[in-house]
């Protein structure tokens, strides 16, 4: 016998317990109201399974009231009681929502064998919609299951990130995601997005270790991210091995706002794709030692091209920058015939060793030929390519075997890098601007006249000889004397900080050095008024003031300028230079003794800037 709770509705008190005492013997939870208007407040309070109501009633009668119930409740049972036996009464409380109807005086057994065949259909269709319930839980585990397995089968980094990015939206019915995954160092990088994401408020890198994320992460469960009101957006890091290896960020949700539900859908997918993710970097580092030249442990030209064209893929979708470099070893049968197979073998493994020394886990080298190599640096725009191009010249020159073999013969490496897209689009434009720039420091006055032998520190000899004619300047090169003209390097300076003013958002460095006061230098007054805010992130120039304090007045503090005070240094007398790297340029000028040198030699200038900064303690990018 199937029971249930019953609220019983008559206005005499003798039927109210007489039917609650009969239903309550029965096994039945029973409640009592004497009128409609008590019996709909009953049902608005509590939750019934049948409602047993006398039809005739004054105010609201029963019909009325099984009307009103069912209105509210569609799945509420109701049984009619009059002491009328009237048909008209009975279609009614049918057409009202009756199961059934029956007439004063009830017999006992009647009342309770009503009771229990409605009783029994709300028992099975409780269980059926919980069958139908616990089907539909299944079918939807089932789904996010297989969802979760198309993530894990993927061995592709990229490949996860889209995917991950895909089933989150769909399944959390989010208009916008954002994932963040993490690099060798453990910083989060952003690595995809989609949807209603705005790109510029989405941080490019996320440290795991900062006080507003680490407790978040540590904690594995979804939650809001400081930027977001409740319910608008919200974080769920992916952990594997208690590992944070990465943060999903999941937006503006279609339907209403992101609650319980999709908190546990979305962390189910981000432990699947935490899974893959780990799995990819395990795969990575298999696939990188068996894609090795024995020789060097370069990797070989096939997996570069297929890391190359992934990285293609990812800067043109998610508008990165990258860059390509070119090594060339420019006198390599000299090298061989001179030293000696052995010998050779070991510069050359020495030199890639050298190399890797600069790089990051994320850069690729890979050999070309016996003579040439390539590197591919992800993430990494023209200024930031110039400087591994400083970084590997640097970590080549303190090899020993190198040094060595240089005691007899030179070795004569060339760098040349292109990025994307300022230099191409495709891989042969880049190769082509890269052995461009190669050529480029073949004919540099650097390798001409030899003047990277210099002492790391030998800023000023190194100025003094390129403004001597001791110096001289082929017809081709992309320098030039001439008689010193105190407004020619004011313009400079006003031209460079017209350069900035450009592009104020491109990376570089700016150096100028007066001989008079710092507060008066015109490249100060030409300069944009800068953001504050912007200047500690990594996409700006630099500018530094170096030189004597000068009588005049401090000037007002710009943000874009760093001032260097060298009064005791003698040098700064006679002596001034402008010297500026950026993305889209490279220029520098040396004043002094009555002359002038000026040049847009790139490996010239970016060799004034290292000896400047060695000699000044001044820090690289």
């Amino acid at each position: 016998m199937a029971t249930g709770r019953i609220l019983v509705v008559d206005d005499e008190k003798f039927f109210q317990d007489l039917f609650r005492d009969l239903l309550a013997g029965a096994g039945h939870a029973t409640r009592a109201a004497s009128s409609g208007e008590e019996a709909l407040q009953r049902l608005a309070e509590e939750q019934f399974d049948l409602l047993l109501t006398d039809v005739v009633m004054p105010g609201l009668d029963g019909i009325a009231l099984v009307r009103e119930a069912k209105r509210r409740d569609p799945d509420l049972e109701a049984i009619a009681i009059t002491g009328h036996e009237d048909v008209r009464l009975a279609v009614q409380a049918m057409k009202a929502g009756c199961s059934d109807f029956l007439t004063k005086p009830v017999e006992t057994d009647e009342l309770l064998r009503v009771a229990d065949r409605v009783l029994g259909r709300v028992s099975l269709r409780r269980e059926h919609s919980q069958l139908l319930t616990e089907n539909l839980e299944f079918a939807k585990a089932q789904a996010l299951y297989r969802q979760g397995l198309q993530i894990l089968a993927s061995l592709d980094g990229e490949r996860i990130v889209d995917l991950a990015l895909s089933i989150l939206s769909r399944v959390t019915d989010a208009q916008g995601a954002a994932l963040w995954v993490a690099d060798e160092k453990g910083q989060l990088q952003l690595r995809g997005y989609r949807g209603l994401v705005d790109r510029a408020a989405l941080p490019p890198r996320i440290d795991p270790r900062e006080p507003a994320w680490a407790e978040a992460l540590r904690g594995g469960a979804p939650f809001r991210p400081p930027f977001a009101p409740a319910g608008e957006a919200f974080c769920v890091p992916l952990v594997a091995d208690d590992e944070p290896v990465g943060l999903a960020l999941l937006s503006d949700r279609a339907r209403g706002q992101f609650g319980k539900d999709e908190h546990a859908t979305a962390l189910t997918v981000a432990d699947f794709a935490a899974i893959a993710v780990k799995n990819a970097r395990r795969f990575q580092a298999l696939e990188r030692v068996g894609l090795r030249d024995r020789e060097t442990g370069a990797y070989n030209l096939a997996y570069f091209v297929d890391y190359a064209g992934k990285e293609f893929y990812k800067a043109r979708r998610y508008g990165r920058a990258f860059s390509l470099v070119l090594l060339s070893i420019d006198n390599a049968e000299q090298l061989r015939k001179e030293a000696g197979r052995e010998l050779y073998r070991r510069v050359v493994r020495d030199l890639v060793a050298a190399t890797s020394r600069a790089a990051r886990d994320a850069d690729i080298l890979a050999k070309v030929s016996e003579s040439e190599y390539y590197v591919l640096l992800p993430e990494t725009d023209y200024f930031g390519a110039l400087m591994f191009l400083r970084r590997a010249a640097d970590e080549v020159r303190k090899e020993e075997s190198i040094r060595n073999v240089e005691e007899k013969t030179p070795v004569l490496l060339s760098m040349g890098a292109a990025t994307f897209p300022k230099d191409g689009e495709d891989f042969d434009e880049l190769l082509h601007w890269a052995r461009a720039r190669v050529q480029e420091q073949r004919g540099s006055l650097l390798r001409r006249l030899h003047l990277d032998d210099l002492d790391p520190n030998a800023f000023w000899e190194l100025a003094d000889l390129l403004l001597s004619d001791s110096a001289r300047l082929p017809d081709s090169s992309p320098s030039a004397r001439l008689e010193a003209d105190a407004e020619f390097f004011a313009a400079a300076q006003r031209e460079a900080a017209r350069e900035i003013a450009r592009d104020p958002r491109a990376r570089g460095l700016l150096y100028v050095g007066v001989k008079g006061g710092l507060a008066t230098a015109p490249v100060r007054g030409a300069l944009p008024p800068g953001d504050p805010a912007a200047r500690a992130g990594d996409s700006t120039v630099r500018v530094y003031l170096l030189g004597p304090r000068g009588a005049e007045p401090d000037a007002p503090p710009h943000p874009l300028v760093t001032e260097v005070y060298l009064d005791g240094d003698k040098r700064f007398a006679g002596q001034e230079f402008l010297l500026f790297m950026s993305e889209h340029s490279a220029y520098g000028l040396l004043s002094g003794a009555g002359r002038t040198f000026h040049t847009s030699d790139v490996p010239l200038v970016d060799a004034l800037v290292s000896k400047l900064q060695a000699l000044y303690d001044l820090q690289p990018l």
